[in-house]
């Protein structure tokens, strides 16, 4: 397939998954739980509100830059650039990769996310098991699971995620999929617009987002999976809670999957703007 035929190929995917975030309508619990989220931080004082937010950034900061420098991530730097010399020989650091054509690159991402999803189930089993330890590291567990999910297709499309712009990318990629999807296509505006005017300001996560106070959705949506893995840890076939476990691997499952997804559109379309055909496509 010529790259001409690739490159309209992946812009009428990418095309007609941006149309579906930017048609999606919200379920009514998912509005009733935004309203309640809005209610309970309109009793807070703004300063707290502030550093509650700002304690958040931190975190998501230090996580990120943890992952970015273990040796495990370095080994999958290694392995990505090997994969991509299958495809050219020349390819010699994880820059190079931008040399390959978008299919190539594409192949790359989805290896690495097929790995992030079944290490989502294990993570997801292990939760279900309802043991104390498993519970309470489930959201830090996902969050760095999923991070590392937009640093390894950051980098099978040739971006370095140790780099301070590529750190905030990553980290705005996991916002933007991970607040309710009715906001998505607001965040996945935001994005396209800081490509068109070649935005590099420095980190600014959460603190003055339009909508800062939804992303706690997807917290307080794990705190109710695990107080119903916690609830039916009792009802065991062979020894084994397998309605928490199932319940815990498979949503973890999807929001792993939803994260890979935007990740994926959001490197594909930046494809597009290196090889100047951004502007003209969208």
């Amino acid at each position: 397939m010529s790259n001409r035929n690739q490159t309209d190929l992946w812009n009428e995917r990418l095309s007609r998954w941006e149309e579906e975030l930017h048609t999606y309508e919200s379920s009514q619990f998912s509005d009733a739980l935004e309203h309640w989220l809005d209610k309970a931080f309109e009793l807070l004082p703004v300063d707290m509100k502030d550093l509650f937010f700002a304690q958040i950034d931190t975190w998501l900061f230090h996580l990120h830059g943890f992952i970015q420098q273990s040796s495990f991530q370095k080994q999958a730097e290694e392995r990505i650039v090997t994969m991509a010399q299958s495809y050219n020989d020349e390819v010699q650091t994880l820059e190079d990769i931008k040399k390959l054509s978008v299919s190539q690159k594409i192949y790359i991402a989805e290896q690495q996310i097929a790995k992030q999803k079944l290490y989502a189930v294990v993570q997801g089993g292990m939760t279900g098991t309802a043991k104390l330890s498993t519970i309470a590291i489930d959201i830090p567990a996902f969050a760095a699971l999923n991070i590392r999910t937009t640093q390894l297709v950051a980098m099978s499309f040739g971006y370095r995620p140790s780099t301070p712009l590529e750190m905030k990318k990553s980290l705005q990629i996991f916002y933007g999929a991970t607040i309710p999807k009715k906001y998505q296509y607001e965040r996945w505006v935001s994005l396209k617009e800081d490509l068109e005017q070649h935005s590099d300001l420095y980190f600014d996560l959460h603190t003055e987002l339009d909508h800062p106070n939804v992303w706690l959705q997807q917290p307080l949506l794990h705190l109710v999976k695990l107080l119903f893995v916690a609830l039916v840890s009792k009802r065991k076939v062979n020894n084994i809670p397998l309605l928490g476990v199932l319940t815990a691997a498979g949503t973890n499952y999807y929001w792993t999957k939803e994260v890979a997804v935007f990740a994926k559109n959001y490197y594909l379309l930046r494809h597009f703007y290196d090889q100047g055909a951004g502007t003209k496509m969208f």
